[in-house]
């Protein structure tokens, strides 16, 4: 077995990094995906002057020292709104124009006071404050410049993103296309789910792979389950490589008699086999190959070690693949351990914790249930990682990363 970074190290140098390709979709779909292209204004925003509230659109010299001891008495021209854009009122010497918020400013006008400063009195507006110039006003290009890079290359889209796409009237965005990612599940104890009730297992550990695979920006293909027979493996691999990016097995990795997922893979093509088990408390098993220059891992069987080496291997992997660089970005997070955790001699600890907030502090609470134990698995929202013959102590801080961002909302006081 060898050192969880000594993984990494030889994944990096051994997967090629895969040409990345776009593709257009529409904006307002493009929520989570990575973009293709830098995003620069052709217009300036707003591309012209308007009102950031309702108020009357004044000369400001024409109300120097306005104030309730000093009212100042306008001339009322009309009235603008929001759909009046373009305009073309013009105030002179002592005449003011009210506008709704968003209205255009008419020609000479280079201020609004706000209404409630304001009082009418018939075809006058009384003026009670003075203000300085450019006040409640949004300038041409104050949110946005034309030329301007608005949104880089690699960024992953959110919802505002989306928002100042659609104000930038950009229907479709050229995004990476997601990669494909084959999920083959090993066992000949396994049977597809939603059938009969039977002696088997059902193969729930696909759908949390699959699912995982789609939260993590790809495209997810379940290919099946292929028996405990090398020619079946062989089949199902050999499949998978014509179809997808990136090949996921489940189980049949390890060292029984019918784990002959590696051996497969020694036959299928070079370089083939990177490495083979890892000193890690759950996912010794696994393991990382090339074939057809596409990465091949190999998860374990039990859930607990198939969901953490997913994270620990697949995650840098997808996002090598999006352009995202060979990392795992989940979000970290620190806070006190609830009670001692040691990690044995030779073999780093990879915990499953529960976080929660108490008194604005979070707190890590481990789960140490054997790994085959999904609701250990849906009790935690992160994991810890503790390096080989050390100990934490209780109420010690450690760092936690957390499975994703949906995890927060389960984060409470």
């Amino acid at each position: 077995m060898i050192k969880y970074k000594e993984a990494l190290s030889k994944m990096k140098k051994a997967i090629p990094n895969r040409t990345l390709k776009e593709e257009k979709i529409k904006s307002v779909k493009s929520l989570g995906r990575v973009l293709a292209e830098n995003i620069i204004a052709k217009k300036a925003l707003p591309d012209h002057d308007f009102a950031a509230m309702d108020g009357y659109a004044v000369k400001t010299k024409d109300i120097q020292n306005a104030s309730k001891n000093n009212p100042i008495e306008l001339n009322s021209i009309g009235e603008l709104y929001p759909p009046d854009h373009p305009t073309k009122v013009a105030i002179e010497e002592f005449e003011a124009t009210y506008v709704a918020c968003g209205a255009p400013i008419p020609s000479g006008a280079d201020a609004v006071v706000k209404v409630e400063f304001t009082r009418r009195d018939k075809e006058k507006i009384i003026i009670m404050k003075q203000i300085e110039k450019n006040r409640n006003i949004a300038k041409i290009g104050e949110d946005i410049k034309k030329n301007e890079i608005v949104l880089s290359k690699g960024r992953i889209i959110r919802p505002q993103d989306i928002g100042l796409l659609v104000a930038m009237n950009l229907e479709f965005v050229s995004v990476i296309k997601k990669p494909k990612v084959a999920i083959i599940s090993v066992g000949d104890e396994l049977s597809k789910p939603f059938g009969i009730p039977s002696n088997k297992i059902v193969n729930n550990n696909a759908y949390i792979i699959s699912s995982l695979v789609e939260y993590f920006n790809a495209e997810p293909i379940i290919m099946g389950i292929a028996k405990d027979k090398i020619d079946s493996i062989e089949h199902m691999i050999r499949t998978s490589l014509e179809k997808a990016d990136i090949i996921i097995t489940i189980a049949g990795c390890s060292v029984g008699l019918k784990d002959y997922v590696p051996d497969v893979i020694k036959k299928i093509g070079d370089p083939g086999i990177i490495f083979h088990g890892i000193s890690l408390s759950a996912g010794k098993g696994s393991g990382v190959a090339v074939a057809k220059e596409k990465p091949i891992i190999m998860l374990p069987g039990h859930v607990g070690s198939t969901v953490a080496t997913f994270y620990l291997l697949v995650t840098p992997i997808l996002n090598m693949q999006l352009g995202l660089g060979f990392c795992d970005l989940l979000p970290n997070i620190r806070g006190l351990l609830a009670e001692k955790v040691t990690a044995k001699p030779a073999i780093d600890l990879v915990l499953p914790v529960k976080v929660y907030k108490q008194l604005d502090k979070y707190r890590i609470v481990p789960l140490k249930k054997h790994p085959s134990i999904l609701k250990n698995l849906t009790e935690a929202n992160g994991y810890a990682f503790v390096p080989a013959g050390t100990e934490k102590k209780k109420n010690e801080i450690i760092d936690v990363k957390i499975f994703g961002g949906l995890e927060f909302f389960n984060i409470v006081s």
